[in-house]
Order: structure tokens, then C-alpha cells, then sequence
């Protein structure tokens, strides 16, 4: 897979007209994803309200901004079950296959004003587009509690032992050497 930093090259590298229409979809696992100028293509031209309610599934397309770690910025991107690719692109005019995780499908865009699109239209749009998503709240990650020299709380890694120990399966022997064993974890904490 494509990493982020590769990833916004390409979505950043959209100059030229013939880039204008196409979507760069990356597969992580069981899902496409199309991040920055892709994310838009695929949420403003082509899983519209109109396709939405034609589809007998009628889920919103969920997209995300987060912060960029590389650069001061962030970034929006969209994701959908691979299975789920004529939903969210139902019309396409060419579908390319880079490789094994990344592919790019052509669409037709309509004109965004009443002239040309041109590359400042384009990027306008994009620009707006991107800056009408909410920042996506971060999960604060919890740490484990570490003993506390003095606390008399047993680490997290000692409890999730304890908590994935199997003792009715074992023997009374092996118990005694896994409560020995835990003893000795204690002592060395606290």
C-alpha cells in the first residue's frame, strides 16, 4: 500500500486538467479509500443525494478530516467496502488498475461555473468543499496504569494476565506456578 505521504503527492500533483477526474482509490483491507481531491470526486460528483436515495442501502457517505502529521495541515478522506465500489462510484468512464492496491477510475465532470472549469474553479471548489468538513475528534488513547512505586496497583500487563489466565482449565500445579510467577512480577514493581 501507497503510504500517506505518496498518497498526498499524488492527490496534491491535480494542475492539469486531465487529473481533474480522477479518483485514486487505495485498499486497506476489506475497503477502498480516497483521500483529499478523491474524497471529493466521490462525495460531490458521484455518490450524490440523488444516487443515495436510488440505492436500497441509504448511507450517508461518512467523511473524515483529520490533522497531517507530516506537514501543518489536514487531510479528508472517504471509505467504503470494496464490495461497495458501482454504490459510491455508480458511473465511471474507465477504471485502471496501478496495482494490486491502488486503481484510478475516470469520471465525468460537469462544468462548475458558468464558463470553463479551470484549474482555479477546480480548486476553489475543492477548497471550500474540504473546509465544510468538521474536524474529526481524536480518541485519547488510554494509558495502562503503570505501578506507582508506593501505589500498591499491580501494572496493567500483570491484570490482563491475571484477567486471561484460564485457571479452571489448568491443573492445580500450574496455578501455583502462575501465582508464583505473578508473585515475582509484584515483587520486582513494587
Amino acid at each position: 500500500m501507497a503510504s500517506l505521504k505518496d498518497i498526498f503527492s499524488i492527490e496534491e500533483e491535480r494542475h492539469e486538467p486531465d487529473t481533474w477526474n480522477k479518483i485514486h482509490l487505495f485498499q486497506h483491507g476489506d475497503f477502498w479509500r480516497a483521500y483529499e481531491w478523491s474524497a471529493w470526486l466521490i462525495s460531490v460528483f458521484c455518490y450524490t443525494e440523488e444516487v443515495r436515495m436510488a440505492t436500497e442501502n441509504r448511507h450517508v457517505l461518512q467523511v473524515s478530516r483529520l490533522p497531517r502529521t507530516d506537514v501543518d495541515g489536514t487531510y479528508c478522506h472517504v471509505g467504503f467496502p470494496i464490495r461497495s465500489l458501482e454504490k459510491f462510484v455508480p458511473t465511471r468512464d474507465n477504471f485502471e488498475s496501478v496495482d494490486n492496491k491502488h486503481v484510478i477510475v475516470t469520471i465525468t465532470l460537469p462544468q462548475l461555473s458558468d464558463g470553463d472549469n479551470t484549474v482555479e474553479v477546480m480548486t476553489e471548489a475543492f477548497r471550500r468543499w474540504k473546509e465544510s468538513i468538521a474536524m474529526k475528534q481524536q480518541k485519547e488513547k488510554k494509558e495502562q496504569p503503570a505501578a506507582d512505586a508506593g501505589s500498591g496497583m499491580p501494572s496493567g500487563g500483570i491484570l490482563s494476565q491475571i484477567m486471561a489466565y484460564p485457571i479452571s482449565e489448568r491443573t492445580a500445579i500450574e496455578n501455583i506456578q502462575f501465582i508464583q510467577s505473578l508473585k515475582q512480577q509484584l515483587a520486582t514493581i513494587l
